[in-house]
């Protein structure tokens, strides 16, 4: 009985350092498997700017002059939890989607040609199932533009949402957000990291 003890032991032992190997080796290697390697853009119906960095509504901008699609869709997201209202002391700051607008029209964007989705959406997955509910069933190609170490969730998060529709999805990164692949090196770009691959494991845990 003994023996059969240490021999789970032993076992427990060798996944946990396999592992720790392994997660260790994927974290550290994230530089390079985060960002995918960008492809050739298509043309699309619609550009789709996430909430987040707001470099985000700049390259959206290029991708609508550029002649991609005619149509830029801003996402709504939620107020940050904890955050002080302002309002309540007659400080008010644009919200984060209005100051995506705004980029967008002062980069000669065509207001008729803006648009928004979702409400107070909290996460990707949430913009994921509003973007899916505006679209409707109808097929439409999409651009989705995002931070460089988000590409890859936000490719993994909608494509899952929007399997089985007539819709067709890219996800491309903003070249006017940094991003260092040897993250440890940038202190923005070390964070980005440690949030995005904690992201992924919960997401890929059912989160």
């Amino acid at each position: 009985m003994v023996q059969i003890v240490k021999r789970c032991a032993s076992r427990i032992a060798h996944v946990g350092f396999a592992l720790t190997l392994i997660a260790g080796l994927a974290i550290g290697t994230a530089g390079f498997w985060l960002p995918p390697n960008q492809k050739e853009i298509q043309p699309a119906d619609i550009i789709v700017v996430l909430s987040g960095g707001l470099e985000r509504s700049l390259y959206a901008a290029d991708l609508y002059h550029q002649g991609y699609a005619k149509a830029v869709w801003i996402s709504r997201p939620a107020d940050s939890p904890g955050t002080l209202n302002l309002a309540d002391y007659g400080i008010v700051i644009p919200r984060e989607e209005e100051i995506h607008r705004r980029i967008l029209v002062k980069k000669s964007v065509a207001e008729k040609d803006i648009d928004f989705f979702g409400t107070h959406s909290m996460s990707t997955a949430e913009e994921a199932r509003a973007l899916q509910e505006k679209i409707g069933t109808g097929t439409k190609r999409i651009i989705i533009v995002t931070s460089p170490a988000h590409t890859l969730r936000a490719r993994m998060i909608f494509g899952a949402a929007l399997n089985g529709t007539n819709v067709a999805i890219q996800v491309v990164a903003t070249p006017y957000e940094h991003f260092d692949r040897l993250w440890w090196r940038d202190q923005n770009s070390a964070r980005m990291v440690v949030l995005e691959c904690a992201k992924i494991f919960y997401y890929l845990a059912g989160g």
